[in-house]
């Protein structure tokens, strides 16, 4: 974990401090951590994560695959377009993992009308992939 979390430090050119303070743990969490003394917890991991999206979970907990997730070697993309009433449209790409070429999906969606109390509205929308990563969307 040493190794990894200084790969971290060393790519985002920060130091451990500055790390600490970005991802709102004690400066001597990070420094035990780094020398060995302490493992880090979930709360730390999800932290890092949450500060640092583009850092691989996958890489980040276990050593393994790349540290960078856009470093992924599936180039294909599929496009989603979303559109509601209620929504914006929006359009973003995740990646596949067995198309060959890009391809454009489309979904409508409508608001869920309960008809005893008053209209839902979509607070946020998560995707969750096979490769065990996620996209989430929030309506603006």
């Amino acid at each position: 974990m040493k190794e990894r979390l200084e790969a971290i430090i060393k790519h985002e050119k920060i130091t451990p401090s500055r790390l600490a303070d970005l991802i709102g743990v004690q400066r001597s969490g990070v420094s035990h951590i780094m020398s060995g003394r302490n493992k880090p917890g979930l709360d730390f991991l999800n932290k890092l994560l949450n500060q640092f999206p583009h850092i691989s979970g996958d890489w980040l907990i276990t050593g393994q695959g790349e540290m960078l997730k856009n470093k992924a070697t599936k180039p294909v993309v599929e496009q989603l377009s979303i559109e509601s009433p209620s929504l914006p449209k929006k359009s973003f790409k995740t990646p596949l993992n067995t198309a060959k070429e890009e391809s454009q999906v489309t979904y409508e969606t409508k608001p869920v009308v309960d008809t005893t109390k008053s209209e839902k509205v979509v607070e946020r929308m998560v995707v969750f992939y096979t490769d065990k990563t996620f996209a989430e969307y929030k309506p603006e």
